[in-house]
């Protein structure tokens, strides 16, 4: 975290843009959402918003950086090298990070689902997250509870490396029982990531939005038991549009939570039933490249 007029200039431009989100009560990068009117990064161009930008978002910004620093959460800029280049390849990049812990220098594989799966789904998730874990493969996820979770533990089981995609402040775990998860992912050496700035609470709103970054952060996605109007529907949308395989794994799934997969299913994705069958469909999909399962 550099603290510089930049970095300052990116914080203060997201935050603009978070709030006339949440003002606005829409998605804005579903149509019509509204999100033609926010400016987009352009790697490659320079970007200086200082044109523009009320005074007062400035003034938040240096107290979002301070009480960052206070908290030791660090701030991560589009243009600094510690940014993952693999998002800015979204359409709609964060401008900023709010990092804690350590993350992975590859692509990950994504993992969603329910948050009220059966026994077995959720043994099955833990199951294949430990799996791909074992292939040195970062397990991205949103901690929720439920599939989430599972994904998150079992990446702690096969003792790899996982990534907590938050949408709430990092000072702050949502939901609260997932304090000790939180706990265990950076003590393996995992992260926990988030757009949003300390303080920020768990609002509607934040959660569809941060799945773009889930799925930014990965090769691709696999589709645990989930309902067909759901936040895992909204992350599998998002993932195809970004050219993401998606695999479905629908072990223990049941009554609406197997509405999800079966259309997955019936629109041509793969069904998978174990860590090898995901490496086998994404294996020729590596970013960056470096194939899935290619040791670092």
């Amino acid at each position: 975290m550099q603290g510089d007029s930049r970095d300052l200039s990116f914080l203060a431009l997201s935050l603009w843009r978070l709030e006339r989100i949440a003002l606005s009560g829409r998605d804005p990068f579903l149509p019509g959402g509204g999100g033609e009117t926010l400016p987009r990064f352009r790697p490659f161009g320079k970007f200086a918003p200082e044109g523009f930008l009320p005074e007062v978002f400035r003034k938040k910004a240096v107290q979002v950086l301070d009480k960052a620093k206070r908290l030791g959460i660090m701030m991560i800029a589009i243009d600094e090298p510690d940014y993952p280049e693999i998002l800015t390849r979204l359409p709609d990049p964060p401008l900023v990070l709010f990092v804690q812990g350590v993350l992975p220098e590859r692509p990950g594989i994504a993992m969603a689902g329910t948050r009220r799966p059966t026994v077995e789904s959720r043994r099955g998730f833990e199951q294949l997250a430990a799996g791909l874990a074992g292939f040195g493969l970062p397990i991205v996820s949103g901690l929720a509870a439920g599939l989430d979770g599972a994904a998150h533990r079992g990446a702690l089981l096969g003792r790899g490396s996982t990534i907590a995609v938050v949408g709430t402040g990092l000072d702050r775990v949502y939901p609260s029982f997932h304090r000790k998860l939180a706990d265990e992912i950076l003590s393996s050496g995992g992260a926990i990531v988030s757009e949003f700035p300390p303080g920020s609470p768990p609002e509607g709103w934040h959660f569809p939005f941060r799945n773009r970054i889930i799925v930014g952060l990965s090769a691709g996605l696999v589709a645990g038991a989930h309902r067909r109007a759901s936040g895992t529907s909204v992350t599998v949308r998002r993932a195809l549009a970004e050219g993401r395989d998606v695999v479905v794994y629908d072990r223990g799934a049941f009554g609406e939570t197997a509405q999800g997969p079966g259309f997955l299913l019936e629109q041509g994705a793969r069904r998978v039933f174990s860590a090898g069958d995901v490496i086998l469909v994404l294996g020729e999909t590596g970013i960056g490249g470096q194939e899935i399962g290619q040791d670092s």
